[in-house]
């Protein structure tokens, strides 16, 4: 019985594997490049994931603060859908809009599955809705044709309220 076991745990593991070699994901590291398909992670997910503000005092509508630490970004490579390079090879991630002060507006990823935090200089809504701009050109730079860019729709959940 425990082999049979193993033995079924081991064809799962196996399907597992075909499926996301399927999919065309690739490996943590693996270089970024012209030409290819992505998609962008926030916090682990893309399913409207929830980014923590920390905004002490009242709410307001319009009000911004920054977001609390901990929290991720992330770029998959996917077979086809998604975002597109295009001729570029990097992808760099940013909220929007976006609000900084006086710091960074993007994050720039040249590989795959290397997770990279959001910077706490970025000013995003206390609360409400948001979304995550991934794309090959860099935040209100001209660029050339042929790029798309990946969107993740957030919500922004204040932890300080």
């Amino acid at each position: 019985m425990r082999r049979d076991l193993s033995r079924v745990i081991g064809l799962l593991v196996a399907a597992l594997g075909v499926v996301a070699a399927g999919a065309g994901v690739a490996d943590a590291g693996t270089p970024i490049r012209a030409d290819q398909h992505f998609l962008g992670f926030v916090n682990g997910s893309r399913a409207t994931p929830v980014v923590y503000t920390v905004c002490p005092g009242p709410a307001t509508p319009g009000r911004t603060g920054p977001v609390a630490g901990g929290q991720s970004l992330l770029v998959a490579q996917v077979r086809s859908g998604g975002g597109y390079t295009g001729p570029l090879s990097q992808v760099y991630g940013w909220f929007v809009p976006n609000a900084a002060v006086n710091g960074r507006l993007q994050v720039r990823f040249t590989s795959y599955g290397t997770k990279r935090a959001i910077p706490d200089d970025v000013r995003v809504p206390c609360d409400g809705k948001g979304r995550v701009e991934f794309s090959a050109c860099p935040y209100l730079a001209p660029c050339v044709a042929g790029w798309t860019p990946n969107y993740v729709k957030v919500e922004f959940v204040n932890i300080a309220a």
